[in-house]
């Protein structure tokens, strides 16, 4: 039996509920709890669980509408020492739950993240987003599960603040206390395991595995795009990492020590600069016409890609300084 609790959030799933199902069958026997919280379906999605979900250890629950206010809700029920988030739509095999939660045990994380294949709404392949755990894996050259934490964490999630470090939850296996203790943030819209790892990167350790076991089916979502919108998303993740990073420097001098030698006050103000650069760009195409027939798009982009080539420069040193001091920080050609 895997000391798992699997939470299954459903609002008006009842479309992809057959499917989800079949695919839990392979593990459900294995886990040690099944915790459902519903969102008011109107669907009968609650009344298909109720007739085709089976687990001794099924608890079923009604919570308002409101993503991860939902998922919160449901690791706050759940006893076991891991949690995994089952998504409608996402799936993962036996041998994977197996693996994640060999890894955690192992290693001693708090998280575990895989990198899920990418299918559509018909099961066909799709090309995988560039989330940042592809970076981790061809950055480190990472063969075998790794730990990553502290300064190292920090700085991976720093440069990929507007991607959630977190990939998908449906391919990871979280310690349920960790969870409980930090829950997701609910004002970040649909970013919220974005804005998890932006606030927490420097609490956790997070492990990282080269296997791929689990599905991320793209299909039509229960809510509108409108009903999570945040206004400057991007914007509020940088404001997010920036205090995480001010907030430990002062409290931290060995931390504060280290990010000085990762020149992190430049890359956080590269940062800046090029996201002011991009927004720059975005107007100039909004404001109608041929975008590129304005030289004010022409020298916005242009100076964006300056303050990109600068933040690779300093990545690479970063990146040199990490791998030093962290024998197991394997770089890709070294």
């Amino acid at each position: 039996m895997l000391p798992i609790g699997v939470l299954i959030p459903t609002r008006n799933a009842a479309p992809y509920l057959p499917l989800h199902l079949d695919a839990m069958r392979e593990w459900i026997a294995d886990v040690q709890e099944v915790v459902v919280v519903d969102s008011h379906s109107k669907d009968g999605t609650l009344e298909l669980l109720k007739s085709e979900l089976r687990h001794p250890g099924l608890r079923i629950f009604e919570h308002p509408p409101g993503l991860y206010q939902s998922w919160n809700y449901g690791i706050q029920q759940i006893r076991a020492e891991y949690c995994y988030i089952s998504t409608i739509g996402e799936s993962i095999t036996l041998d994977g739950l197996q693996h994640l939660a060999e890894v955690m045990t192992r290693l001693r994380c708090d998280v575990v993240i895989s990198r899920p294949d990418f299918i559509d709404v018909k099961g066909r392949p799709m090309r995988s987003p560039p989330w940042p755990i592809a970076d981790i894996l061809r950055t480190l050259a990472v063969t075998d599960p790794i730990v990553l934490e502290g300064a190292a964490l920090f700085f991976f999630t720093l440069l990929d603040y507007g991607n959630a470090i977190l990939g998908s939850s449906a391919s990871n296996l979280y310690r349920t206390r960790c969870l409980q203790e930090n829950p997701f943030p609910v004002d970040y819209g649909t970013a919220g395991d974005g804005g998890w790892g932006l606030t927490n990167c420097l609490k956790i350790r997070l492990g990282v595995t080269p296997r791929r076991f689990s599905t991320f089916r793209e299909h039509p979502k229960s809510y509108s795009k409108a009903e999570y919108a945040v206004d400057q998303l991007v914007k509020k993740m940088f404001d997010r990492i920036s205090q995480t990073y001010r907030e430990e420097a002062e409290k931290n001098p060995e931390f504060a020590a280290l990010a000085a030698e990762l020149q992190v006050d430049l890359i956080v103000d590269l940062l800046e600069q090029k996201w002011g650069f991009q927004q720059q760009l975005e107007q100039c195409r909004r404001d109608g016409g041929i975008w590129s027939l304005k030289p004010a798009a022409w020298k916005a982009r242009g100076r964006r890609d300056a303050k990109a080539r600068e933040i690779a420069k300093l990545r690479k040193a970063g990146l040199r300084v990490l791998g030093s001091r962290y024998g197991h920080l394997r770089l890709a050609g070294h």
